[in-house]
């Protein structure tokens, strides 16, 4: 029977990252890949071309499964999948549990290290492949999934958020980076927590940014048909990316080597090590950045707000 099953249980962002490994399996294996994710992801999944949601308990027989993270929900579905044959390929050793070594009988151990995550899935799926890898690649949302009331036209995605406190930039910075390319129709989204609007609201009150409230489909639609994308570390970097839309992404603690992939259209910003090692997004003032914006805009052509 054609198709496999992949089972990957971490965060939007991640799923995103993971597109170019799952469409090595279905080239391999033939569509569909079955893959077994939150359910929260399918209207993400309907962006991959081959591969398709399973929801519940997997009871269609297949040859293969492929699992991506160590998590033990991820651990238990692959178990009770009707399957020939478990592969796991989590991205670092201390991940793996004592029961991994009988749910798989060979299982992968490879480390990340500093390799970018798309690639380092990429390049550890155990199938065969007549090509190298490339970067992440959704199909465009459908246009009924825009969303409804007065949206402005050429619109900048700010996306100043993400589930992680410790990746966010200070209201002050992101003021201050909207200024610093004049007057846009910039459009705030966050992920709906309190404290992720209120930190909005007061960038929308410093800067005449609206704000949308939005549903997985409508973000997906955002990220795909923005003019560029601004946001901190997160799935909107990705998404836009993925999409080909022009990015700009602020990294704070989180590895840019791991999370980032340098490309014409796709710069970032890391926050310096503080002189703990640790990099604080929070400290940086406005000046580099707003200084490293300009210099990519600046290699954007006719792309460039402004």
């Amino acid at each position: 029977m054609p198709g496999c099953y992949a089972v990957f249980h971490k965060q939007l962002g991640d799923l995103v990252l993971l597109e170019p490994a799952l469409s090595r399996l279905r080239d391999h294996h033939g569509a569909p890949v079955r893959l077994m994710t939150r359910n929260g992801h399918a209207d993400l999944v309907r962006l991959m071309p081959g591969v398709e949601v399973v929801r519940g308990i997997a009871l269609t027989p297949s040859s293969s499964l492929y699992c991506f993270d160590p998590l033990n929900k991820s651990a238990l579905r692959s178990l009770t999948a009707p399957v020939a044959h478990r592969h796991l390929i989590p991205p670092e050793r201390a991940e793996l549990q004592w029961y991994h070594r009988f749910l798989f009988p060979s299982p992968s151990n490879p480390e990340l290290g500093d390799s970018y995550v798309a690639e380092f899935f990429w390049n550890h799926t155990p199938v065969p492949c007549k090509h190298g890898f490339r970067p992440p690649v959704l199909s465009p949302p459908p246009s009924d999934w825009a969303p409804q009331g007065f949206l402005p036209q050429n619109f900048v995605l700010v996306n100043p958020t993400a589930g992680w406190r410790k990746k966010m930039w200070t209201i002050e910075g992101w003021t201050s980076l909207l200024h610093s390319i004049g007057k846009q129709n910039f459009v705030l989204t966050n992920a709906g927590s309190a404290w992720q609007a209120d930190h909005c609201r007061a960038i929308s009150e410093s800067t005449g940014a609206s704000i949308q409230s939005t549903s997985m489909k409508q973000f997906l639609w955002l990220c795909a048909n923005a003019r560029m994308v601004m946001t901190v570390d997160g799935a909107a970097s990705h998404l836009a990316a993925a999409f080909g839309v022009p990015c700009f992404t602020l990294f704070g603690p989180t590895s840019i080597a791991n999370w980032h992939r340098p490309a014409p259209d796709h710069a970032a910003y890391q926050a310096p090590p503080d002189s703990d090692g640790v990099r604080r997004l929070r400290k940086v003032p406005p000046e580099p950045v707003v200084e490293a914006l300009s210099e990519f805009l600046s290699r954007l052509p006719g792309s460039s707000p402004g």
